[in-house]
């Protein structure tokens, strides 16, 4: 036996805090099993053959003849080609009611809505899907998917009958940007099996209301609040009341609102039934970060809102640190998993629609797909063969740095920062077991 590539071992008072990256295992080591655990690792006989199993369970200790890239290689492509979960993205409309300044689709935006031809290409590519998968998940996107509010019922009405038909598992999910999500179109949706709906605020009134206004430059942001606040009667009486996550897009100009309007949420009722979090904005001109925050800035602030967050008493999750084994990035990389226009044309990301030189096919000819080079480069990117990713420590925590369009297309990879986020993320996952970790101990 020996000892894993991807062990880590941190000082404790009380003994050691082990973690294994590729199975995610974390385990506090007493400190009289110290020195046991060095033997074994380092290939000595133990006669406690109840620890030694603990360890091989954890993936501390494996075989001799394992090649652990190998495994995480098998576990990527297992997932990247499964077919047991249809993906399906749907922009009903390229239409938005909207025009912030940093969103990637504001140059593509135009009046198209999706006909009644193109619904029922939809819903018979998703029938001809049925007997060969286990479950159906559809995220409702555009422009703005609620402009399209009708064909948004119609089309989930006949995807709930056929996945009841064929015994496949049905879940939907929405992104709006809130401003048309009123009371009892919630109620609808519900019905629908939305079960979770991302909505943007990008900081207190004005700072939001110059950011994300309306196409001819009105505020949006006391019609959204006033939404959401409606929603507190759905919320205490519908056991399956979606989660409603508040997303705030910070950059270098908004980053302290993010925890004034943080501070603002939680002194309303709408507190127990939302779930806050920062997202970066991304500009792939911007390479000097001189608007947007570089990864280790990011990453900072995240760990103090959602620690601040914590604190005001919102639910932000026990693994919510936790390192996370990562087997594909997206639905870029991932062979069941499309985005569909409101003329059926198919892509591969959201932030590709409207450049039909990426589009990977179109609702009606799926068995003609015009692949362009990226999607081979999305699907066949292998960071376990890669000379400087194959022997990194965190890989099965990274695997090659997340977003494949901004590593194809854009060129931007910080390995610096995801390595200090790692770090991070053990020191603050270690807190939630009440341990504080040390020195990184070799052995």
């Amino acid at each position: 036996m020996k000892q894993s590539n991807y062990n880590f071992f941190y000082r404790l008072d009380d003994g050691l805090l082990a973690y294994n990256a590729r199975t995610n295992a974390m385990a506090v080591v007493e400190q009289e099993k110290e020195r046991e655990l060095s033997r074994i690792l380092n290939g000595e006989e133990s006669e406690d053959k109840k620890f030694v199993d603990e360890l091989i369970y954890g993936g501390f200790l494996i075989a001799d003849t394992t090649d652990e890239l190998k495994n995480i290689r098998h576990d990527m492509y297992a997932s990247r080609f499964s077919n047991r979960c249809l993906s399906l993205t749907i922009a009903p409309t390229a239409n938005c009611n909207f025009r912030c300044p940093y969103c990637y689709e504001k140059d593509v935006l135009h009046i198209q809505r999706m006909g009644d031809d193109t619904e029922e290409k939809l819903v018979n590519f998703v029938a001809h899907q049925l007997n060969s998968i286990e479950q159906l998940d559809v995220t409702w996107y555009g422009g703005e998917p609620l402009l399209e509010y009708p064909r948004i019922l119609n089309l989930s009405q006949q995807f709930m009958k056929l996945c009841e038909e064929h015994k496949v598992i049905y879940s939907a999910g929405m992104v709006t940007n809130g401003y048309l999500l009123t009371k009892e179109r919630l109620g609808e949706l519900i019905k629908c099996r939305i079960s979770s709906i991302q909505i943007t605020l990008d900081g207190m009134k004005e700072t939001h209301d110059n950011r994300r206004y309306l196409r001819n430059h009105g505020g949006t942001f006391d019609r959204i609040m006033e939404n959401l606040q409606s929603f507190e009667d759905l919320a205490k009486k519908k056991e399956d009341f979606p989660q409603i996550s508040i997303r705030i897009n910070v950059d270098r100009s908004n980053s302290k609102q993010a925890f004034e309007l943080l501070e603002y949420i939680a002194n309303l009722p709408l507190k127990s039934y939302v779930f806050p979090y920062v997202a970066d904005v991304y500009i792939p001109a911007d390479v000097n970060y001189e608007n947007t925050l570089n990864g280790s800035e990011y990453e900072n602030l995240k760990e103090k809102f959602v620690k601040e967050a914590e604190k005001k008493g919102f639910l932000m999750g026990e693994r919510a640190f936790y390192p996370q084994r990562v087997t594909s990035s997206c639905g870029c990389d991932q062979i069941n998993t499309l985005v569909v226009d409101a003329n059926g044309n198919l892509y591969k990301c959201w932030e590709e629609i409207g450049d039909t030189e990426l589009c990977v096919g179109h609702l009606g000819e799926e068995q003609t797909y015009n692949l362009p080079q990226r999607y081979y480069d999305y699907m066949l990117y292998d960071p376990t063969l890669d000379e400087k990713c194959s022997g990194c420590e965190i890989l099965p925590v990274c695997m090659g740095g997340g977003c494949p369009i901004r590593r194809e297309r854009d060129h931007r990879s910080d390995c610096r920062s995801r390595k200090e986020c790692f770090e991070s993320n053990m020191r603050n996952s270690a807190e939630r077991f009440g341990k504080v970790i040390g020195e990184r101990v070799a052995l």
